[in-house]
């Protein structure tokens, strides 16, 4: 039996202790209760912008078309406190704020009352002459994932002579760049109640002029809300346990023990890894409700989508969990990593089945598996790739410095970040070489958190505000363990030193950046960010400027000190900037 299962066992065990059979009695009684309250209400009913609108009128034929809407509280005609008075064929408006949301409320009112009535005459033909076929179209790009471009282009080149059919009927082309079906028009009223009404996560495909809705993003905000609530909430616990410990000093028995810290932190980890897994495991089915082997595979590939996402939640709670000296830094650095990484996978897919860029979001995959039951492995690996290698690297540096000297430590956040590079450069393996390369994921979802930042902001302000904060990113990634060498006195402090671990730090960060581009950011290149993170297909150049700006940092912190090495850092990116901005210059200046 291996080591980390004796500890995982033994977390899920402590963890289930500490809540008493009184507090899950009172905890079931509480959700037993809430449902009953919630099934009597809505017997009941009741809405919460039930008579919110009031209008006044005497006509009693209107009084009863407009009582027939909760909203509405309909008031004798001489009433003053109306939002809307009618007399006559005319409305009155109160001219606030709320009579103008009342008078689109009611011009709804009797549109849906036209509609009820042309319905009750049972002939769709005569009532209904009219009817709106929706087509999604492909919103023209240069932004494309993983070759999808070229791929759609031939697809629309195809159906091009095709769409005219000669009928005069134009059959339209759908986000997966195939042809959609023909729409059957209803024959009954039957019909008509399905064409005018669609589930929660439906696309409407067919409606009458006055029941046409366009669509809107709801259902991304719905789906990130539902998968990463279970995540969040279940990493509040990880967290707190791993700094319960720390704070009664009880992982002392761990660390004595003949246990190696990865077997410690897995097991430690896997419990609350495997509950989180089984409540998106149940989201997941609950909104496929798979009923044959195809939506089978969509929920569990929903489930892989979703994974990364959680390992990354685990790894940043992790080691805010070890960074932290008390359970008020942990609370704040908590909420800090969940926005961003909210944040992060949030706003993409705001832009789902809009632009390319949703990609970069794994909750734009999920809404794409929903709706079209599959995505591709390279959009897959474009969307999660960063958050595996970045939650692997986090759990890689918070395993280092699982010991005495910083768990039971009042260290700070900067000395605890810092241990973790001396424990790996210090190691046979570990360079600043090697070091860069690792920080390249960091540097891949940073910059990748900048588009989604800078998305919606005017050209060309968004291009420069990212040249200049990509340039900081990467001066950072590329430095660090050459001021981590000189600040902690790991290697001879020389002239010559400094300038070969410029040389390193510098060409690790080259290799790791080209390895990623020809990985995953080919895909972007042609874009204005992407040109930002890859700087085309230049070799020697890029190379030497990397090399440059570390020797600038290197050099400056070994002449003066570590105490300027921002003052060097910012030079570095001031140089950094202008080279991308000479690059760019025809997109900016163009």
């Amino acid at each position: 039996m291996p080591s980390w299962y004796t500890v995982a066992k033994w977390e899920f065990f402590r963890s289930g202790m500490k809540f008493s059979r009184r507090s899950v009695l009172a905890i079931l009684f509480t959700l037993l209760l809430l449902a009953v309250v919630s099934y009597a209400v809505s017997l009941t009913g009741m809405n919460l912008d039930q008579k919110i609108y009031s209008v006044a009128s005497s006509s009693p034929e209107l009084n009863t078309i407009i009582a027939s809407d909760d909203r509405f509280d309909v008031l004798p005609a001489d009433s003053q406190d109306a939002d809307i008075a009618i007399a006559e064929d005319r409305a009155y408006l109160s001219g606030t704020k709320k009579s103008i949301a009342a008078a689109d409320a009611l011009e709804k009112v009797f549109i849906n009352y036209r509609e009820t009535v042309l319905s009750s005459y049972n002939e769709i033909n005569n009532s209904h002459p009219v009817w709106v076929t929706i087509h999604d179209l492909d919103r023209p790009e240069s932004f494309q994932v993983l070759g999808s471009a070229m791929k759609k282009d031939d697809q629309l080149s195809d159906t091009e002579n095709e769409n005219a059919d000669g009928t005069g009927e134009y059959k339209g082309i759908s986000a997966t760049g195939k042809r959609t079906s023909h729409t059957i028009l209803p024959e009954d009223m039957e019909d008509l109640e399905n064409a005018n009404s669609k589930a929660l996560f439906e696309r409407q495909t067919i409606a009458t002029p006055s029941n046409f809705t366009p669509p809107i993003p709801f259902t991304a905000i719905l789906y990130s809300f539902l998968f990463i609530f279970p995540i969040y909430f279940v990493s509040q616990f990880y967290s707190s346990s791993i700094m319960e410990e720390r704070t009664n000093r009880r992982c002392e028995l761990l660390l004595v023990a003949p246990l190696r810290s990865r077997d410690i932190v897995i097991g430690k980890s896997m419990p609350y890894i495997l509950v989180a897994m089984l409540l998106l495991s149940v989201i997941s089915f609950y909104i496929e409700r798979p009923s044959d082997m195809q939506e089978l595979k969509t929920s569990l590939a929903m489930i892989t989508v979703i994974f990364p996402v959680l390992l990354l939640f685990f790894s940043l709670s992790f080691i805010a969990a070890i960074f932290s000296r008390s359970f008020k830094e942990l609370t704040f650095a908590m909420v800090f990593f969940s926005v961003i990484v909210s944040g992060y996978v949030f706003f993409p897919a705001m832009f789902a089945n809009v632009h390319t860029v949703s990609s970069i979001s794994p909750m734009t995959l999920i809404v794409n598996l929903i709706e079209e039951g599959e995505i591709s492995f390279g959009t897959y690996i474009f969307s999660t790739l960063p958050f595996y290698l970045v939650a692997l690297s986090l759990y890689g540096f918070g395993t280092a410095i699982f010991r005495e000297e910083d768990l039971f430590s009042q260290k700070t956040i900067p000395e605890k970040a810092m241990d973790c590079l001396e424990i790996f450069l210090s190691t046979p393996m570990g360079s600043v070489f090697t070091l860069s390369i690792i920080f390249i994921p960091f540097v891949y979802m940073a910059q990748l958190m900048l588009i989604v930042m800078l998305f919606n902001l005017p050209l060309p302000y968004s291009i420069i505000a990212m040249i200049i904060l990509s340039a900081f990113v990467e001066e950072i990634a590329k430095s660090i363990g050459v001021y981590t060498i000189m600040k902690r006195g790991l290697k001879p402090f020389s002239l010559k030193t400094a300038g070969m671990l410029a040389l390193l730090a510098g060409g690790g960060f080259f290799f790791g950046e080209k390895l990623v581009s020809v990985i995953t950011l080919a895909p972007i290149a042609s874009s204005a960010f992407g040109s930002v993170m890859t700087m085309g297909a230049m070799l020697l150049i890029p190379l030497l400027l990397h090399v440059t700006t570390t020797t600038i940092t290197s050099l400056g912190v070994y002449f003066t000190g570590h105490r300027y090495y921002i003052f060097f850092l910012l030079v570095a990116t001031a140089i950094h900037t202008m080279y991308n901005t000479y690059l760019l210059r025809g997109l900016l200046f163009g």
